[in-house]
């Protein structure tokens, strides 16, 4: 048994001094397979401890459903960092931010009307009360106490920077308590002194702060506010998140180097987020209420979509490879515990590019929408993915429209979320986008009837901030005016009714059997290629436009030619000699052939690149 005990100055571990360096690195953003090898890097950097979230969305993805199995398997990733002699700090609480959906929450939560998250709210910690104690049976063994690697347990995360429900941190606290959570507990927060109260509950809880680079002044505040326990880094941002149609920010490895230098001479214990990166494979990657780059700071706060890759600049990069950044800040540790100077040395690594083949089978969503559809309702007016029980995905919305003269029609979409196309008699009219100005969608009705089509995108739930119920499709309501010839527009008010309305989740796409019809709708493209089995890869997706990549059954998640990632990491343990690759493209209108690097790709300046919301024409 052994237990960490926080002192003035110091930590101790059975009794002797333990010196605590860490990182994060997330096992459901890596194959169980690669989890060694990242491993590795941290102990050779000479971290002592690894740092991880636990995702309550992935492993209660339906109320009382669990799934503790492959990326999921936390007993697994928890015994092997005990064989490695690698200490945890678990974060297992309901919320996680971590740039992935809804930050962990899951999305049935959103089903109960008027549900307060991340509150005493019964309606929220019923659920969150049932989920822990599952839970607890994947970690609860692993406790230092009970022989096992983790020694601290986070309660909640930021919440300081979220709400001021002391209740509700009372609540988490005595949760952990009440499953078996024996060793510390310990809570992030940013560092003003407003995120530091709101985040507080219990000055037994050691308090961590989170910042990037500049650590002086966030150290400094927290030994002010904490003096009776050494200070925690619980979060140092060393690299940066992601967005699709962002700029690739780089950190220098200096800067950050130099900032990690400081915070240890002020005594500071530091944990790098992130010190690996990952994937946000499938559709898991989150979203934020937020300005872009190339928008300006002149512009208003909009949603920004998470990327699939979750590389973020961090000291190891997403397919497992130290960085200059890596040995630049492995210097300063070494140098600060009076380590030899090593040098900068990568160990074995090899990725593939196989030959590049063309997809020879087409098949159409709107021809497949049997085999795709998992629950079809019809309805007077249109509602959301939550209110049908679906979490990711597509959701389709179809009506027809009566002809009355041949006036162009312009139609509005209220309550947005994410991207919507929009479809007449199957022929592609435009694309709107949440929070993003679009030149109006404008079409003719046919002389008799029209089939409209509303084709909206999940681009992820808002994962931080005052937006966290995020519910996703349409949430208000469809309008389609008339353009009458001196530009004015009439029939502005009138909803369009009686829909028909299908969720695509897209969880499984292999019964995909009718070929593509010729339309302007979605088409899956599927074909085969050879490749090393166990050695990682890229698909290469510069020359495509918008959509999905399976590989196998299994998905790899979305690309987008907005940027800044142009390829998909594909991890060697889903590679057989022969393999399935299907491609589902939102745009389709180029021949389809999948190419593979052996590098990423991510562009680090979009100013030349076009804006890519689609037109009808383009």
């Amino acid at each position: 048994m052994s237990l960490l005990r926080i002192e003035k100055d110091r930590l101790t571990l059975d009794g002797r001094p333990f010196y605590l360096a860490s990182g994060d690195m997330h096992y459901f953003r890596v194959f169980p397979g690669g989890w060694r090898r990242r491993l590795e890097l941290m102990k050779d950097f000479g971290l002592t401890a690894v740092q991880t979230y636990v995702p309550w969305n992935a492993h209660e993805p339906r109320p009382g459903q669990y799934d503790f199995s492959g990326m999921l398997d936390l007993g697994a990733f928890l015994r092997l960092c005990g064989e490695m002699e690698l200490k945890v700090l678990l974060r297992p609480s309901c919320y996680m931010c971590a740039e992935w959906d809804m930050g962990g929450l899951p999305s049935w939560l959103l089903k109960t009307p008027g549900i307060a998250l991340r509150t005493g709210d019964g309606r929220f910690m019923e659920p969150v009360r049932r989920y822990t104690k599952r839970l607890a049976r994947e970690f609860v063994p692993y406790l230092s106490t009970n022989g096992g690697p983790v020694i601290a347990v986070a309660v909640e995360n930021e919440y300081g920077s979220y709400g001021n429900d002391r209740e509700y941190l009372r609540q988490t606290v005595e949760l952990m308590r009440d499953v078996g959570v024996d060793v510390p507990l310990y809570a992030t927060d940013g560092s003003d002194p407003i995120m530091y109260e709101n985040g507080a509950c219990d000055d037994s809880i050691w308090r961590a702060v989170n910042y990037r680079i500049e650590s002086r002044a966030a150290i400094g505040t927290l030994k002010a506010r904490q003096p009776d326990k050494p200070p925690l880094a619980g979060e140092y941002w060393c690299g940066r998140s992601m967005h699709w149609q962002d700029e690739f920010h780089h950190r220098e490895a200096e800067p950050c180097a130099k900032g990690y230098r400081n915070a240890l001479e002020m005594g500071a214990y530091v944990n790098f987020y992130m010190f690996c990166g990952g994937t946000n494979f499938g559709f898991m990657h989150g979203a934020n209420d937020g300005k872009l780059c190339v928008d300006g700071p002149e512009k208003k706060d909009r949603y920004i979509s998470g990327m699939t890759s979750y590389d973020v600049d961090a000291l190891v990069s997403e397919n497992g490879v130290p960085t200059e950044k890596y040995f630049a800040c492995r210097r300063e540790l070494d140098r600060y515990l009076g380590k030899p100077e090593r040098p900068a040395v990568c160990p074995p690594y090899r990725a593939q590019k196989p030959d590049s083949v063309r997809l020879t089978e087409a098949f159409g969503l709107a021809d497949n929408l049997e085999f795709l559809t998992e629950n079809c309702v019809k309805r007077g007016n249109v509602c959301n993915m939550e209110e049908l029980d679906q979490d990711y995905g597509f959701i389709l919305y179809t009506t027809r429209l009566n002809y009355t003269d041949d006036r162009p029609r312009v139609l509005r979409i209220e309550g947005l979320a994410d991207r919507a196309q929009i479809y007449v008699d199957g022929k592609y009219r435009g694309c709107m986008m949440r929070d993003q100005e679009h030149d109006p969608v404008c079409f003719s009705v046919a002389p008799c009837t029209s089939r409209l089509d509303i084709l909206v995108e999940n681009m992820g739930r808002n994962n931080f901030g005052r937006y966290l119920n995020d519910r996703k499709g349409i949430n208000g309501c469809v309008r389609v005016g008339i353009r009458n010839p001196d530009g004015s527009e009439s029939y502005l008010n009138s909803f369009v009714m009686n829909w028909e309305i299908r969720t695509l989740p897209m969880r499984d796409i292999s019964m995909l059997k009718n070929r593509a019809a010729h339309t302007d709708m979605p088409v899956f493209y599927r074909g085969t290629f050879r490749a090393e089995p166990g050695t990682d890869t890229f698909v290469d997706m510069a020359r495509w436009r918008k959509g999905c990549v399976w590989v196998n059954g299994f998905n790899l998640g979305r690309y987008w030619n907005a940027g800044p990632q142009q390829a998909l990491y594909l991890p060697g343990e889903l590679l057989r000699e022969e393999n399935e690759i299907v491609i589902l493209e939102l745009h389709p209108d180029h021949e389809p052939v999948a190419a593979f690097r052996d590098t990423p790709a991510l562009v680090g300046n979009l100013t030349d690149k076009p804006v890519h919301v689609y037109r009808a024409e383009d």
